[in-house]
This record gives structure tokens, C-alpha cells and sequence, in this order.
């Protein structure tokens, strides 16, 4: 959130917070610049979702209207007049995340494969969380962790919106997981709380608050928070520590105490090469020769907010003073003997095959259709931070059961059951929550897909004699004034 007038305190501390960092930079022109574009907002970028089937023209659009950011195939930068992005249908169908460019850095230094188990540790609202998903395909295990309760929502919707079925949602301090997770996960990405101050261009909230020693109280957060994600990654695994601030408190003495800590346990691989500004030399010369290994995403170089990024390398197994159990034992197999009869009838139903991953479950919850990682079941069971798994499909209503938004979107464009094409003011329609009046009149009631063009956007009763459509989009995705980009 923008001020567009400071009080004259805040004034101070914007001062003092330029002085601060621009002591980083190595010459006085990029210092000049970076003090020039300091409290310019950059402009929209978003993070096409592979996880859902687009139609070719929505990237054919963003590679002719957009930039694409250099160090993520899947990210776009728009121009200054596209703000509207989060009123549209493809943003409401989980087809892309607004995602500035700096935060997608972290995840492509994590690089994470298909199959393997990863941990976000401090994972809301979703962005990089989201990003992991897709990486990782909807395979393996995604574990999203957020301590702060009133954060979860935000995470949920995000990861209901984007499809991502292999992720297990956990609310606890970072600390307290570690008594669990015992060099466990392939890859974390501890995306630390921070200051914040590399966001100054677009939220200028901080400085009510910021001070170095303001910054200094979140390094010491940031310290722990460290040890625990690095005890939780297996030895030979890959962690990215990424914060949304420039200074070298929060990011290299973070680190440097770090290192001192676990010695030869972990060393300092080399973050994606970007365009970058060195450290100025007296300030490198405090710092191991790796420390040139990691990355800042400046304001003035790359037309986004501010980041840091450093990737290490776990070389040896280490220990946690207080274990209250072990992932790696729990072997509980999900009950998938309840959801194959649903599976089948929704299969022969809408005409097509759901083909999930190996190491990804149907369960059934509740009254609810799932689609979950393995490991979750043993998660659900033992871990006292477990909050849900998975991907909702499907929900029973009597003795039927009706497709859930996140199921159309993933397999909306393989299913052959019954279908109807709407215009564009029929789909604004049913995204204010309207009914459509339908002329001519569908042949049968029932349930039916709906298209637009080579979206499907959602499922639908048809009732009344035929001439009347409801549309099942859920309250979250609705929009009052839909709009579309391509």
C-alpha cells in the first residue's frame, strides 16, 4: 500500500533508509538511480500457471503485449496501464498468478524436480508456493507451512485457485516443525520475514516502523528460522534463504552467523545469474569469497521490487534438541478404497480419465473428493500442526457427486460429458452469481459444462425446462466486473 504523502517522521526514516541502503552499491551513478526510482511502483507482472490447460493465445498475447522476465520462462512483465489483471476470467480460473518479478527468482534458484518432497516454510499468501506446485507438477510433496493463522485463508484460496493437489498445509513456528522433520525435504525455501524495506516502491507502510534496529530484531527471527528449515533438508538438499529486503542485516550477517554455526554442514551454492551490482569491495571483504555466489534483485536494474537470494547445499545429517517424531516413520496408507466407486461414477459420467500421479491419492473426506499426496495420510495422523491436504474435487449433495471449480479447471478440456458455449455477457453473468436464461432451451436438465471459447469455465445445472442455467462458480472466484485479457 502506497502513501502519497509521508508524515514528516516517515520522511525521516525514508531518508535514513536510502542513506542506508545505497551504501550498498558500488558506484555513485547506480546510487543516484536507485535513489531516483525508490518510490516508483513498478509495473504488474504476472506467473502463467502450467497446472491448468490455457489456450495457446494466452501466451501468444503476453509475448506480444509483455516482457518476459529473463530468469522465469513462465513470468511477464505488463505495461503501466494493465491493473485490472485480477478482475479477469483467466486470473479467476487459476491461469496465472499476480506475481511481481523479484519473488519468482527464489524458486528458480530452488529448482525444484517432480517427485520430490519440498517445504515452504513460511508459505503464505502463495506466490512461491503456487510457483513450487507447478515446478513440481502436482507430483511428489509440497508442504506449505504459514504460523499466522489469520494468513491461512489467503493460502488456501491460492493454492484451491492455482490446482495445486500435492500440497499438505501445516500452521506452526518454524522451530516447532523442526521437532518432526528430521533431514527430511529435498529442497526448502525459507522466504524469511523481513523489514521489508526492498518493497518500499510499492508499499511504503514500513516506514512508520523501520529502523536498523527494528531490522536487526527480525535477523535474530530470521536466525532460527534458518537453522530449523536447514536441520529439516536432507544431507546432499538444496535450501534457498530469500528475503524482500536489500540490507546486510537481514541477508549476509544472517547467513554469515549462520555458516559459523554449522561449519562444514553446509556450503554456498550459486544463485541464477542475473544482472546484478556487487557489494562495494571494503564491504565483500567482510564476507566469505562464496558470499559473491548469492544475488540482489535491485529496483533500478530490474524494474521490480527489491529481493535477496542464497542457495545452500546441506553436506551432513544434523540433529534437533527436541524431537516429538519423525516423518520419515510414518507409514500410514491413505484409504483409497472409498473414493474408487466416486472416482469410477464421475469417470463414466463426464467421459473422461482422471490419471493421477503415482505418489498422489483420491480420498474420500467427509463429504468431500480429494486429491492428496500419499504422505499426507501420515501427516493427518501424527502431526499436531497438520491443517488440510490436498485439492478438492468433488462434494456429495444426497446421493451425487458435484464437481468442485478446482476439478473443472484441471480436467474441464478432457471431459466429454455434456456441455453448452456461452457469449461473453452470459459468462460475466454467472460470475456476478446470475442465473442465465437460455434461448434456445437446452434439450434435458442436468448437469452440464460450460464453455467460453477454449475455456471451460465452470459446471452448471440446467433447470427449468431447459431455458435456465445456474452456474457453480464458487463466491471466491466471482467477479462483479469480469473482464479477460486475450
Amino acid at each position: 500500500m502506497r502513501k502519497e504523502t509521508l508524515t514528516p517522521a516517515e520522511g525521516i526514516r525514508l531518508e535514513a533508509l536510502l542513506g542506508h541502503l545505497e551504501q550498498l552499491l558500488p558506484e555513485a551513478g547506480q546510487r543516484a538511480e536507485f535513489r531516483r526510482v525508490a518510490l516508483q511502483e513498478p509495473p504488474p507482472a504476472l506467473r502463467l500457471n502450467p497446472l491448468r490447460p490455457q489456450p495457446a493465445a494466452l501466451r501468444q498475447w503476453l509475448e506480444t503485449r509483455a516482457e518476459a522476465v529473463p530468469w522465469c520462462g513462465q513470468s511477464f512483465v505488463l505495461a503501466d496501464s494493465e491493473r485490472r489483471l485480477g478482475c479477469t476470467l483467466e486470473h479467476a480460473l487459476g491461469a496465472f498468478y499476480l506475481q511481481a518479478k523479484a519473488p519468482s527468482l527464489a524458486v528458480e534458484a530452488l529448482d525444484p524436480q517432480p517427485g520430490e518432497r519440498v517445504l515452504d516454510l513460511a508459505a503464505a499468501p502463495g506466490g512461491k508456493a503456487t510457483q513450487i506446485a507447478a515446478r513440481l507438477g502436482n507430483t511428489g510433496l509440497l508442504v506449505a507451512n504459514e504460523p499466522a493463522a489469520s494468513r491461512l485463508p489467503a493460502l488456501v484460496g491460492n493454492l484451491e485457485r492455482c490446482g495445486a493437489g500435492n500440497a499438505v498445509l501445516t500452521k506452526a513456528p518454524g522451530v516447532l516443525l523442526a521437532r518432526c522433520f528430521h533431514n527430511y525435504f529435498d529442497r526448502v525455501l525459507l522466504d524469511a520475514p523481513c523489514s521489508g524495506d526492498g518493497v518500499l516502491c510499492k508499499d511504503t507502510r514500513m516506514l512508520s516502523y523501520w529502523s536498523p534496529e527494528e531490522a536487526g530484531h527480525k535477523a535474530e527471527q530470521q536466525k532460527g528460522l534458518l537453522r530449523a528449515a536447514f536441520h529439516m533438508l536432507r544431507p546432499g538438499g538444496v535450501l534457498v534463504y530469500s528475503t524482500c529486503s536489500l540490507s546486510l542485516i537481514e541477508n549476509e550477517e544472517v547467513l554469515a552467523a549462520f555458516m559459523r554455526r554449522q561449519g562444514q554442514a553446509a556450503e554456498v551454492l550459486s544463485a541464477p545469474s542475473i544482472e546484478g551490482a556487487p557489494l562495494p569491495p571494503e564491504l565483500a571483504a567482510r564476507y566469505p569469497a562464496d558470499f559473491a555466489r548469492m544475488r540482489r534483485v535491485w529496483p533500478h536494474l530490474h524494474r521490480t521490487e527489491g529481493a535477496f537470494v542464497a542457495v545452500l547445499r546441506k553436506r551432513e545429517a544434523t540433529a534437533w534438541k527436541v524431537v516429538e517424531g519423525d516423518a520419515a516413520a510414518w507409514d500410514e496408507t491413505p484409504d483409497e478404497a472409498a473414493a474408487a466407486p466416486v472416482q469410477a461414477a464421475l469417470e463414466g459420467w463426464w467421459g473422461f480419465e482422471l490419471g493421477l500421479p503415482a505418489d498422489q491419492a483420491l480420498v474420500l473426506e467427509g463429504r468431500h473428493l480429494t486429491m492428496e499426496p500419499r504422505l499426507a495420510a501420515g501427516m493427518r495422523a501424527h502431526l499436531p500442526s497438520f491443517v488440510r491436504a490436498g485439492l478438492h474435487l468433488a462434494r456429495r449433495q444426497k446421493e451425487h457427486y458435484y464437481l468442485s471449480q478446482g476439478m473443472v479447471a484441471l480436467w474441464g478440456d478432457r471431459m466429454r460429458g455434456r456441455r453448452v458455449h456461452l457469449d461473453w455477457p452470459q459468462v460475466q453473468a454467472l460470475f456476478r452469481g446470475e442465473a442465465v436464461v437460455l434461448d434456445p432451451p437446452v434439450a434435458e436438465r442436468g448437469e452440464v459444462l460450460c464453455s467460453f471459447g477454449e475455456w471451460t469455465v465452470c459446471w452448471g445445472l440446467i433447470e427449468e425446462q431447459g431455458r435456465r442455467l445456474k452456474g457453480m462458480v464458487p463466491k471466491w472466484a466471482r467477479k462483479p466486473e469480469l473482464e479477460s485479457l486475450v
